[in-house]
């Protein structure tokens, strides 16, 4: 993880700059949304091959770096409109293997700090709870959009909390160290910090669209009407009818009439 930070770090730019770039009305703003999750994907795609090679019993570390992937490379694919039977069972299982992952990391850690460091110990539960919440959120997504978005709240909630904990409080190891929650997120070599980092840009993205603040994120690949198609399929409000949600159908008439017409998109 600590040798990839200064691709994440230059992702995260990246990231940033395409998200304002499609706000405003940029049809290259999402391009650079897909290629950056394509980038995140190939990284972890890599580290999980070297891992696979050298450290072939750390099961959880290999399930952490494939969910990571699979999960990145969805992402991708979405942005660019590319759909499969059975994406979303896929998505929901490697989200399921995260949380798995992120709860078997928050017993082991809360258990080393509370010897380690008693009076931030909780810290570590905010912490992991933040990220394993926001894993639900993400499973729930699909299905029932609104329970996600609750939970999804309570995640930001426990990320808060971790936060303020950074700031106020300090304590002694047994060394003689003082320490602080940041100290200790810092020592993670998991890719923690990564998602939790990924879920405060995507939770303020949201929260200031839905306060009016920035505008939705744009794109003319396609008319309105697909899009309101899509987030229909992926609030779970519409069921597939032979295996077939209406946006794919919509998608493939679409391309059908541009190739008729000889029309190209923008």
């Amino acid at each position: 993880m600590k040798r990839d930070q200064t691709f994440f770090y230059l992702l995260f730019v990246l990231l940033v700059m395409g998200a304002f770039a499609a706000m405003a009305q940029n049809s290259y703003g999402l391009k650079i949304i897909g290629a950056v999750s394509a980038v995140f994907g190939l990284i972890f795609l890599m580290r999980l091959g070297s891992m696979i090679l050298k450290e072939r019993k750390n099961i959880f570390a290999i399930l952490e770096l494939s969910s990571l992937t699979i999960l990145a490379s969805i992402f991708a694919l979405r942005v660019f409109y590319i759909h499969f039977s059975y994406v979303e069972t896929i998505f929901v299982v490697a989200v399921i293997a995260l949380i798995f992952v992120y709860i078997r990391k928050m017993i082991f850690r809360f258990r080393k700090s509370a010897v380690e460091a008693p009076g931030l110990a909780w810290t570590v539960i905010a912490f992991h709870g933040s990220v394993i919440l926001f894993l639900v959120s993400l499973a729930l997504m699909p299905f029932i959009p609104a329970v996600a978005s609750w939970v999804g709240t309570l995640a930001f909630l426990m990320l808060a909390i971790f936060i303020f904990a950074g700031f106020r409080k300090k304590e002694k190891t047994a060394e003689g160290e003082p320490v602080s929650a940041f100290t200790i997120l810092f020592h993670y070599t998991d890719y923690s910090f990564l998602i939790i980092s990924l879920f405060f840009l995507f939770s303020i993205y949201v929260g200031f669209n839905k306060m009016g603040l920035l505008p939705p994120i744009y794109s003319d690949e396609f008319p309105q009407a697909y899009f309101e198609l899509v987030e229909k399929a992926s609030s779970g409000k519409e069921k597939p009818v032979n295996g077939q949600f209406r946006h794919q159908a919509f998608k493939e008439n679409y391309d059908a009439f541009i190739q008729r017409n000889k029309i190209s998109h923008k």
